[in-house]
């Protein structure tokens, strides 16, 4: 039976999600923007700001949610719906997944070499942290709020659950390949002073074309 309590605590592990969903939102937003050149001090502050943002979020939701399950199931397993299981297998993949986020990605982003500059292996591994954070979030919110998920069978989240985190993590790695892309900006190179009488330089008028030279 539900009282005032126990809808404290839903609300409680409903904001944790929605806090949480921001925080990883504008992580995201600001890791791709900040890759896509070199990484200014004010993109890496926004960006461990949000990092830091995530970890109470999720310290609150497993929080509320142990809770939520005490109170509904005595933590009694046979008691645990498909939605509840599948719901703790996404919780433990996005907690994993902020925890390589912190150990991986942030100190690519600390090298503040710019998006051209990651390897395919650092790539993908930066696709899949991104995809797997935002099917995660996503996941879990549809989870704690959907009334026609709540009672779905177990076939639903063995079907929606792969699908989801195999769809982010396509987009999440077509979308740094797309912004990485061909014409990634070649490094600029000093000028080597002692063959710099070699380079030939063409004089323009202010108009549409180049000095005719002169005849003798």
């Amino acid at each position: 039976m539900d009282t005032i309590l126990v809808d404290l605590v839903r609300y409680g592990h409903l904001l944790s999600v929605a806090v949480g969903l921001g925080a990883a939102a504008m992580a995201d937003y600001t890791a791709m923007t900040g890759l896509r050149r070199r990484v200014s001090p004010e993109f890496l502050t926004i960006l461990k700001t949000a990092h830091n943002m995530i970890w109470p979020a999720l310290i609150a939701m497993w929080i509320t949610g142990l809770a939520l399950i005490g109170i509904r199931t005595g933590f009694d397993l046979s008691a645990f719906s498909p939605k509840l299981f599948a719901k703790l297998t996404v919780v433990t993949l996005l907690t994993a997944n902020a925890h390589a986020i912190g150990k991986l990605a942030m100190p690519l982003m600390a090298q503040n070499t710019g998006l051209g500059a990651l390897s395919q292996a650092e790539l993908r591994a930066c696709a899949v942290m991104g995809g797997v954070s935002s099917a995660s979030w996503l996941l879990a919110l549809a989870m704690g709020s959907s009334k026609v998920l709540a009672a779905a069978p177990a076939g639903v989240f063995l079907l929606l659950v792969p699908i989801a985190y195999g769809a982010a993590i396509f987009v999440s790695f077509r979308t740094l390949a797309w912004m990485r892309g061909p014409k990634a900006a070649a490094p600029i190179r000093p000028i080597d002073r002692r063959k710099a009488g070699d380079l030939q330089v063409t004089s323009y008028k202010i108009g549409l074309f180049p000095r005719r030279t002169a005849r003798s």
